[in-house]
């Protein structure tokens, strides 16, 4: 009661009418004045929260495909790790997938990247640069980037898919710092490129989580050989992966937006690349709906195409179409010529 007293004296010493006279002035409005608020009426205002949910949930938007996004993350997991193309034994794909996983087809361009950084100390100086760099997984890392920007870490990804499910068992996530999201740049640099260079060791491949899961869970369970060999610092690496699936909970794409170097190049050609994502000012009525399902942890409205951004095209489902996703050489609808 002290802050309605309060309200209604500033009111009087303002000269505005007291509300609450009035209403008690009113015939009509009595009873409801002197009527405390009952189960039923909280009843009721949760029945109309829910309803104007579900309402909202009912009026997404965009193309039907980006729904699909779940299904096509599952059927990477799948091709990626099994047997069905071991013709394509050798080659990398856009994403993170450990090579070290028993069922790995497709490799990560990291850890080619970090021997090919490893094979430099006696090739440089006796070769062409040109022959010392690793040409194929550099030039598909450049067409896929250019082409598609970040959105092969939110729709093929294996991690991405499991930081995903992760994410989902809380509705509230804590945000990552923006300092720290520069760390996977030196993460790029440092663990894939120099200190590989000078130890001879692929240490990003060693520290990896998402290794530690495919191949350091998996290999020992199929070989006996390496269940013997497992030592102290297998337990470290089984650390690291357990604090960061703790951490996933709580944070959303905790590993994607700290220290993933991979998602790091895909960054640096994201705004550039000729899909686009594009969000409509006029259209937006500030509702937090894209805030709220984003599942990289940032604001579309004004990270979109960023360095943060992973192109998953879950904001484009914006109940208002305040986020559409196109070719570049595609109109905005909201730019696009009327037709007479």
């Amino acid at each position: 009661m002290r802050p309605l007293q309060t309200t209604q004296r500033q009111r009087r010493r303002a000269g505005k009418p007291d509300l609450r006279d009035d209403c008690l002035r009113n015939a009509d409005l009595r009873d409801n004045c002197l009527r405390k608020p009952d189960r039923r009426d909280n009843n009721q205002m949760a029945q109309a929260s829910e309803s104007s949910k579900s309402d909202g949930d009912e009026a997404l938007s965009g193309p039907r495909w980006i729904y699909q996004r779940n299904w096509l993350q599952i059927a990477a997991l799948v091709v990626m790790n099994s047997y069905f193309f071991s013709w394509a034994k050798g080659f990398c794909v856009p994403a993170l997938n450990c090579w070290a996983c028993p069922g790995a087809i497709f490799g990560c361009p990291l850890g080619a990247i970090q021997n090919s950084s490893i094979a430099a100390q006696w090739t440089l100086g006796n070769k062409p640069w040109y022959a010392i760099l690793p040409l194929y997984v550099l030039g598909a890392l450049v067409v896929f980037s250019a082409l598609f920007g970040r959105m092969m870490c939110g729709w093929i990804c294996p991690f991405g898919w499991l930081q995903d499910k992760l994410a989902a068992l809380r509705k509230k996530h804590w945000r990552i710092p923006k300092a720290l999201r520069y760390l996977r740049y030196v993460m790029l640099v440092a663990l894939v490129l120099i200190v590989p260079y000078l130890t001879g060791v692929p240490w990003f491949c060693k520290l990896c989580p998402q290794g530690a899961l495919q191949g350091g869970w998996l290999q020992p369970i199929f070989d006996a050989d390496v269940r013997a060999a497992i030592g102290s610092f297998w337990w470290i690496k089984q650390a690291i992966l357990v604090g960061f699936l703790v951490l996933m909970v709580f944070v959303k794409r905790p590993f994607c937006g700290t220290v993933c170097a991979l998602g790091a190049i895909f960054s640096l050609f994201h705004r550039y690349s000729v899909w686009r994502i594009d969000f409509d000012a006029e259209k937006c009525v500030n509702c937090m709906w894209c805030v709220r399902n984003c599942p990289a942890g940032i604001d579309p409205r004004r990270e979109l195409n960023g360095y943060a951004c992973i192109g998953c095209l879950e904001c484009a489902k914006c109940p208002h179409g305040a986020i559409q996703s196109r070719p570049m050489w595609q109109a905005m609808p909201s730019q696009a010529p009327a037709e007479e």
